[in-house]
């Protein structure tokens, strides 16, 4: 079996962190044996690895948690024991899983759980695949490496309108900016009985899970009220498919800011 799914992430910089070389050049950073016994030391090595390599710390962690969930499937779904690998290219870190004791065995053995696995490879990365063939199985998911314009965390800015208020943000959807837009969205949803809220992500440079958590978060709140609305604007497709994937409710979405003010009615 092979399957391609090719997710990536909206305004993801194509610079890299760790130096330049040449991208057909990939350099290996991780080799590293694992079975049932040692895939919680797994975690920890590929933590360390891709923080030196340059990857933003919470990035990093999906990186951690996207490996380990796929290493968990080739002990518990195949022959038990495996390889990862982590290998730099100009502005990638390529993340390899093999399992080549399942020669002979399809990939599809490995189970698509909502959460879990596969599942969370496909929609945390860049860029999944998973091959199995005479050689065994192989996943492979790509995390692009940030350029420095890219690393400065956004900064929530508020502007109150008459029928709405717009939340921008200009930087990284990251684990520093997600307390500052729960904690500006907080403040909103307590202080207005129908909240309407736009967040604009046109300016948005790079993203991590826990970025992603925040506009589910505000998604809840704004829902808990008896008319609020929230709207979010300025989505590539990409990350669009990729909301849509990890939010357990839809989001309402539209091109711009201007676009989104006929939804919200005059106060």
């Amino acid at each position: 079996m092979s399957d391609d799914a090719t997710n990536h992430a909206a305004h993801v910089a194509s610079g890299s962190g760790g130096g330049k070389r040449n991208a057909g050049t990939p350099v290996l950073i991780l080799d590293h044996s694992f079975d049932r016994g040692s895939l919680y030391p797994l975690r920890e090595t590929l933590q360390a690895h891709a923080v030196h390599a340059g990857l933003p710390h919470g990035r990093s962690v999906d990186l951690v948690l996207t490996v380990h969930e796929l290493a968990t499937n080739a002990v518990f779904h195949g022959s038990g024991t495996g390889q990862a690998r982590i290998w730099q290219l100009d502005g990638v870190l390529r993340c390899e899983v093999g399992d080549p004791g399942s020669s002979g065995h399809d990939a599809a053995g490995w189970p698509v759980r909502h959460g879990h696995g596969l599942w969370l490879a496909r929609y945390l990365s860049d860029r999944f695949t998973i091959d199995s063939g005479p050689d065994g199985t192989l996943a492979t998911a790509d995390f692009a490496l940030p350029g420095p314009a890219s690393r400065r965390s956004a900064t929530p800015r508020l502007r109150r309108l008459e029928s709405h208020t717009v939340l921008e943000l200009d930087g990284a959807l990251d684990e520093q900016a997600a307390p500052e837009i729960t904690a500006a969205v907080g403040e909103l949803v307590s202080g207005t009985p129908a909240p309407g809220l736009v967040i604009d992500l046109s300016a948005v440079t790079y993203w991590d899970s826990t970025g992603i958590t925040a506009l589910i978060v505000a998604q809840q709140r704004v829902s808990e009220t008896a008319a609020g609305m929230l709207v979010l604007t300025g989505l590539a497709a990409e990350f669009a498919e990729r909301l849509d994937a990890l939010s357990p409710v839809p989001f309402t979405t539209r091109e711009t800011p201007a676009k989104a003010v006929p939804l919200f009615p005059p106060s």
